[in-house]
């Protein structure tokens, strides 16, 4: 069995991607691991969550994941060497009620190419977490991304309104206008901000 215990989280997705793209099987990396990537660390994972975008059967999956030391137990991957599982939401590749038709590469230290959702993308997938379901850690992350790849509210009204969200998104733009005030630079910070405008909203 491959060891992959010294094998950063990112470095282990490129390996997956690449193995599984020798067998015609397309992924995009979405999820936490999207939101690591694109916030540069602010927040961190264990997890890895690709959908399988070209919708290749089970077998054919476990198959592929096990020639990489990956065993299928229950919704997720794992490997006795790493605590980083490896996880396929169901396609197709969507954020909300949008059909995701454009997404990207990112390299890893190493140079392996990693298929991954757009940054504005992965805002709207964290949002769509924090509408359906009050998710503030999904908040946070949008924030995080927003912040850090200078994507404005106004590119995420659109979508807002039309997940019925427009109340949600005038909460957005005020924690935005905020953090950018304050500079903030770290989830505990994003954090508090989102606390104390909960607060400040009873």
């Amino acid at each position: 069995m491959t060891d992959y215990k010294e094998t950063p989280i990112v470095e282990l997705a490129a390996i997956v991607a690449d193995h599984l793209q020798q067998y015609g099987i397309k992924v995009v990396l979405v999820g936490g691991l999207a939101v690591e990537i694109y916030s540069a660390n602010l927040y961190l994972t264990k997890d890895i969550d690709m959908v399988n975008i070209s919708y290749d059967p089970p077998a054919a999956m476990n198959n592929a994941m096990a020639e990489i030391g990956f065993i299928k137990h229950g919704r997720v991957y794992t490997n006795d060497t790493t605590l980083i599982c490896v996880e396929f939401p169901p396609a197709p590749l969507a954020v909300g009620d949008e059909l995701i038709k454009k997404t990207t590469i990112v390299k890893s230290d190493s140079g392996g190419k990693i298929p991954i959702l757009l940054a504005s993308d992965v805002v709207k997938d964290r949002l769509t977490a924090y509408f359906h379901w009050s998710d503030k850690p999904s908040l946070v992350q949008a924030l995080a991304v927003m912040l850090k790849h200078a994507i404005e509210p106004g590119e995420l009204k659109q979508f807002c309104e039309s997940e019925g969200q427009a109340e949600s998104f005038s909460r957005i733009v005020r924690l935005h206008q905020t953090a950018k005030e304050r500079q903030v630079d770290c989830m505990m910070e994003l954090e508090s901000l989102i606390l104390t405008d909960t607060i400040n909203q009873l």
